[in-house]
């Protein structure tokens, strides 16, 4: 999606702008909505990866612990 140019940035802060409160605050909400579904998304994305990542080189059957025992022998190294 192209970014708004100036004259949609001003036309979309209008109608904002002509908005009740209440309204303007439901607007708000939605748009923290999508944002967190994005994020969300996003994380999907990488739990995905990682989970492939973990198949591939055979790391999948490690445990919690298994994997924080490593991270911090890693650490200390």
């Amino acid at each position: 999606m192209a970014p708004l140019s100036g004259i949609e940035d001003e036309r979309l802060l209008e109608k904002f702008r002509d908005l009740s409160d209440v309204k303007k605050q439901e607007l708000i909400d939605f748009l923290d909505f999508l944002a967190a579904r994005e994020k969300a998304t996003q994380w999907i994305d990488f739990d995905v990866w990682a989970l492939n990542i973990a198949k591939t080189k055979g790391f999948s059957d490690l445990s919690e612990e298994d994997v924080a025992r490593i991270v911090s022998d890693f650490r200390t190294e």
